[in-house]
Formats: C-alpha cells, sequence, structure tokens
C-alpha cells in the first residue's frame, strides 16, 4: 500500500460523512442533458473528463523544490517585514488549520476531482479538505462581505480542454503562501488554476498573486498521475499531535521548528513510486 497511513479513531468527520451521503444524490440530480455527469461528457457541449484520483508526479521550475524556493520570492516591503518578524510556533497549522493554496499543492499527498453540472469538488487526503468550485452561468450568489475562509471562495468554468478555478476571498494567513518557510498571504491573495488531461497524466498551472505580500506573482506547474488508489481518508487532525513540535521551537535557545522537520528534498512523490510499481508489474508480465 503506497502512502499508507494509521488512524487513531475510525470516526470520519461530519463535514466528510455528509459529503459522502450527498454526493451520490448530486450526481443524480445535477446531471442534465448536454452537461457533464461525474466527469462524462454527453449532449452537443461537451466539456473535458478530469474525474478522478490523482497522485503527484513531478512539479517545475523547482523539481524537489516546488512549488518554489522561499529565498528566491520576490516580497514587497511589508512582505519583508512580515518575513523578517515571523516565528513559525504562531502558525495555524499547530492548531489543526487546514492548509491552503498555492503549499497545499506541494504536500505529497493523493486528491480527487468530482465533476458535477454546476459545480467541480476538490477532495484532497490532506486535512481532510474540500473545496467547491463553482461553475459560471448557473446564477450562484456571490460570496458576502464576511464570507471569507481558510479555502476562499472558488469559481471556475472551461476553456477547451481545460478547467479555469480563480480563487479570492481568502483569511489572512500566517503561512498562506509558503507553510514551512513562513510567507504569510493576505486577504487580497488570488490564486488561478489550470487543469488539463492527457491520458493518465493531469497537468496544472498555477499563479498566484498577492500585492501586499508579493512584488512579483508566483508560477508553477505540477503533473499529476492519475489512479484507482483510493483516498486514505480521514487525515483527522489531533490538536494535540499538531501541537507537539512547537515545543522544539525555543526563540531563547536559537532552535527552530526549521531544525526539525521541512519539506524533504529527497521524497519521492506518491505518484513517481506509483509509475515505477506499474512499469514493474510490465515488465513481469
Amino acid at each position: 500500500m503506497i502512502n499508507e497511513r494509521r488512524y487513531s479513531h475510525p470516526r470520519r468527520s461530519a463535514r466528510r460523512a455528509m459529503l459522502e451521503l450527498l454526493l451520490p444524490f448530486a450526481l443524480a440530480v445535477w446531471a442534465q442533458p448536454g452537461m457533464v455527469q461525474e466527469g462524462l461528457p454527453v449532449g452537443p457541449a461537451p466539456v473535458p473528463d478530469l474525474t478522478g484520483r490523482y497522485a503527484p508526479l513531478t512539479c517545475a521550475p523547482n523539481g524537489a523544490n516546488c512549488p518554489f524556493i522561499v529565498d528566491d520570492l520576490k516580497l514587497t516591503p511589508v512582505g519583508q517585514k512580515m518575513w523578517d518578524a515571523y516565528e513559525e510556533v504562531i502558525g495555524p497549522k499547530f492548531d489543526c488549520a487546514q492548509a491552503t493554496p498555492p503549499s497545499l499543492f506541494a504536500d505529497p499527498y493523493r486528491w480527487a476531482i468530482h465533476q458535477l453540472t454546476d459545480r467541480v469538488i476538490f477532495e484532497y487526503e490532506k486535512d481532510d479538505i474540500i473545496r467547491t468550485v463553482w461553475l459560471t452561468g448557473w446564477g450562484h450568489p456571490e460570496p458576502g462581505p464576511y464570507d471569507a475562509s481558510w479555502q476562499g471562495h472558488s469559481v471556475g468554468w472551461y476553456e477547451g480542454d481545460e478547467l479555469v478555478v480563480v480563487t479570492t476571498r481568502y483569511h489572512y494567513d500566517p503561512h498562506g503562501i509558503e507553510d514551512f518557510g513562513g510567507i504569510p498571504s493576505s486577504t487580497q491573495k488570488r490564486v488561478t488554476e489550470r487543469y488539463r488531461r492527457e491520458g493518465d497524466r493531469l497537468h496544472s498551472r498555477v499563479l498566484t498573486e498577492d500585492p501586499l505580500i508579493l512584488a512579483e506573482p508566483i508560477y508553477f506547474e505540477f503533473e499529476y498521475l492519475a489512479g484507482d488508489d483510493p483516498l486514505i481518508l480521514p487525515y483527522r487532525c489531533e490538536l494535540d499531535q499538531a501541537r507537539f513540535p512547537t515545543q522544539y521551537a525555543d526563540p531563547e535557545k536559537g532552535t527552530s521548528l526549521a531544525d526539525f522537520g521541512g519539506r524533504d528534498p529527497d521524497l519521492v512523490p506518491v505518484g513517481v513510486r506509483e509509475l515505477q510499481r506499474r512499469q514493474q508489474q510490465q515488465s513481469q508480465n
């Protein structure tokens, strides 16, 4: 089993249980002639079939350091001051706050796309995250002034063989640009994603803008491997375990969480391991 994890408690979160209960019903009710049902194009106006489960494979331009090299980011004066004053122990991830784009995309976990008629649902192993992309043209209400959230408000549309997703209305997030390097994001963060599938490969292009923090936008690309392995759920963050690493960060002793972990540049992505397994099976046959 690739990327297998064990969980101390089998109970799913109420949010995920509700999604699993409603998703089959939604697929049946929202499927209309000429639209898409669970990713299968029908009628005169087909859309690209992106539905599936995906594992991270490759990343450009920085490979193992993807999505970016923190020291190479061009920050505004405000962004630089906030980074200089940053202490990792204040990060919301140590209280089970969800990872957010763009650093979410660099986490080595599987995820899935579910295409419905009027929306697209992104489901992640990481942090039990569910993102809803509201497709334009269906009369969805605009977010109100108090509707900011960790995952923001996402709208999307199809352009040829691509799904385009634009997300705004994020919370201020001390980890909002980079959750290991400590680059924050403001409520003006805007993330644009483009997804296109070729065979068993899903290609994504991501542009991140934040005029208060970033002097220049951040751009990177990911490639994912489609597969049949189920997502390993629930992630089930435990507060005591999430807070445990902070004991190692002691400014008075000059220690930092950077001394005790972070992204491993030698980590082999799940998709690469899966591709190697498939190639080995083919050679044996």
